[in-house]
């Protein structure tokens, strides 16, 4: 139990307290924001906060239902590629609600697609 509450902790420690969503792509399926007080920029890579809006409920494979996810997102402007390193998935839009799924993985940056959500991103950060 005491293993639990310090990841509980060291999960929601790195979760924006009050942040500034900035919307940069509405879809049929999702609206996609990103926090602009971005938790660190250091040339031109970016660590941010990204959020994703369902408009009806998404049953993710534990069988929970979930209306938003927020993604901590890191974006290398130069080389065009981005990847997120945790993700938590919420009951409520706006992340908020219960926390009904995450997952932590070590940081990969890929080759942003053509076409695809993380190059609208891209557009909007890297002016």
């Amino acid at each position: 139990m005491k293993k639990f509450f310090v990841l509980f902790l060291m999960m929601f420690a790195a979760v924006p307290a009050s942040a500034e969503w900035v919307l940069y792509q509405r879809t049929a399926e999702t609206d996609e924001l990103f926090d602009a007080k971005f938790v660190s920029r250091n040339g031109t890579t970016i660590q941010l906060w990204t959020l994703t809006n369902y408009p009806s409920p998404v049953t993710n494979l534990e069988g929970k239902q979930l209306l938003s996810e927020k993604a901590l997102t890191t974006v290398d402007c130069e080389a065009r590629k981005s990847g997120s390193e945790k993700v938590m998935k919420y009951s409520r839009k706006n992340g908020e609600g219960d926390v009904v799924g995450s997952m932590e993985t070590a940081l990969r940056l890929i080759s942003v697609r053509k076409g695809s959500s993380d190059e609208v991103l891209l557009a909007k950060l890297c002016q």
